[in-house]
């Protein structure tokens, strides 16, 4: 089954109109809506009825204000400036109709899914979401639990000619909340926005300016022509193979480059199979590759990060290391596991997942404690991170908070910064999820997503700025742009 922004359905008018006309008081003119669509020139057909509700932005007295239309209307002495909408949704079989209006130079942005395990269905209930004219930009995120070569050649085969990039998840957040084994993305699309990608490849070999001249590589396509580039109109998008272990190298190297642009991201996932994770770019699945792209958009935007812990005082030195392979050898002189069983008060062979993710241990940074995740034992004894840790590093074990109050929070502070968001791209750490489900929280945090219009998926690891963390949810939210 899949979903549109509005769950049923979508028409395209293709084009925007303006036209003015004016009314005088003496002679008032009552219309219906269709007689409305007639004047304007536009097929209007099921969209335009005297049941719908069309959104108008008038201009009286040279300042802008709205009104709705709605069956027979009458009109007084107004200068009235009308942009037609480019897309009209509506939700089937409903009495009210909901209507979107789209100004000339207007980024637009559509959002779907699909919970098909077929890879055609999926894709095509996708594609049938997410199309629309002058698409800058698509970025999906897909369960590896897909016949990914199929999946990848539908993809080329409905989105050709698109800039489409996406990675494998360990779970998805859809417009309808959290799934799993389905497929979800987003379209930003019209002349008020654009984008440009690149990959990074060979990322166990890479040398470490590889993220730098990434970086500057995107800045100078964009400096080619459109608006100048800067950190109030666009942002970094990176997506890289989550068990790569180089997300520190590069995401600093990238965000080196970019200067004051924000940047985030996500660590592809394999549905906890911990095996093999995939960015997908020029309609393959690649492994050991990142993809980051740049994407400017004319509407108000933030980058958002934010965790539920609190440090303890608890502490744990790190004496051995391998930072290379993210591993800690040794806590406090003794084997990691032993020790980290005995602090969280458990047995070695009762460390599991949900210990880790509810127990998990952080880093003060400049003042600032960040998450430190652990990934898995090993029969050596010793703890594989989501990060990489040196020797002499002292970690604090944390105690969660409460996720659910932290999400309705931060969502707030959102809203009352850049009105509700069209559009949120979300990276949730898979940790997050196991934690929602051990205290049966789920649902709640699913309807705080679906509220607030995330697309996104379960991680690995969320980048942002120049740091890649763990156990957080973190992203940008994207406001509606200001009527001119």
């Amino acid at each position: 089954m899949g979903g549109t922004e509005s769950g049923a359905g979508v028409v395209d008018w293709g084009r925007s109109v303006r036209k003015q006309f004016f009314f005088e008081k003496k002679n008032q003119k009552t219309f219906t809506l269709q007689e409305f669509g007639r004047w304007l020139g536009v097929t209007c057909g099921h969209a335009l009825s005297d049941k719908s509700f069309l959104f108008l932005f008038f201009k009286k007295e040279n300042r802008p204000f709205f009104s709705f239309l709605s069956g027979y209307c009458c009109l007084d002495a107004f200068d009235v400036s009308i942009a037609v909408p480019v897309r009209v949704t509506w939700a089937a079989g409903a009495a009210e109709r909901r209507t979107e209006a789209t100004l000339a130079a207007r980024s637009t942005i559509r959002r779907g899914f699909s919970q098909s395990t077929d890879p055609v269905v999926a894709v095509t209930e996708l594609y049938a979401a997410l199309k629309q004219p002058d698409i800058a930009i698509v970025v999906f995120f897909c369960s590896a639990a897909y016949d990914l070569p199929a999946l990848a050649a539908e993809l080329r085969r409905q989105f050709a000619g698109a800039c489409l990039v996406g990675c494998t998840t360990a779970g998805e957040i859809t417009p309808v909340g959290y799934q799993d084994g389905s497929i979800t993305g987003f379209s930003i699309g019209g002349p008020g926005s654009r984008a440009v990608t690149t990959r990074i490849d060979c990322l166990g070999d890479c040398p470490i300016s590889a993220g730098f001249l990434a970086s500057e590589e995107l800045m100078s396509r964009f400096a080619q022509g459109g608006p100048p580039v800067n950190e109030t109109n666009t942002f970094g998008l990176l997506l890289i193979d989550g068990m790569s272990a180089r997300e520190e190298v590069v995401v600093s190297t990238i965000h080196w480059g970019m200067g004051a642009i924000p940047l985030l991201g996500g660590s592809a996932g394999d549905d906890m199979r911990l095996s093999n994770t995939f960015v997908f770019h020029e309609g393959e699945f690649r492994t050991n590759a990142a993809l980051l792209t740049l994407v400017q958009i004319d509407a108000p935007f933030r980058t958002f990060n934010t965790k539920h812990f609190r440090g303890t005082d608890e502490k744990l030195v790190v004496t051995k290391a391998d930072p290379e392979r993210r591993l800690v050898l040794e806590l406090n002189a003794a084997p990691a596991a032993t020790e980290y069983a005995r602090i969280v008060g458990c047995k070695v062979n009762e460390l599991s997942a949900e210990i880790f993710g509810e127990r998990t241990l952080m880093v003060k940074i400049g003042g600032e404690y960040y998450v430190r995740s652990i990934q898995k034992t090993a029969a050596d004894g010793s703890l594989t991170f989501y990060s990489a840790i040196e020797r002499g590093v002292v970690l604090t074990l944390a105690t969660p908070g409460d996720l659910i109050e932290d999400l309705r929070e931060m969502f707030a502070t959102l809203r009352q910064d850049i009105g509700p968001p069209q559009l949120v791209i979300g990276f949730d750490c898979v940790l997050r999820g196991l934690e929602m489900e051990r205290r049966q929280a789920r649902h709640l945090a699913s309807r705080i997503m679906a509220d607030n219009n995330v697309v996104g998926f379960a991680t690995y690891g969320e980048q942002y700025h120049a740091m890649h963390l763990n156990q957080t949810f973190t992203g940008v939210a994207i406001g509606h742009a200001a009527m001119q």
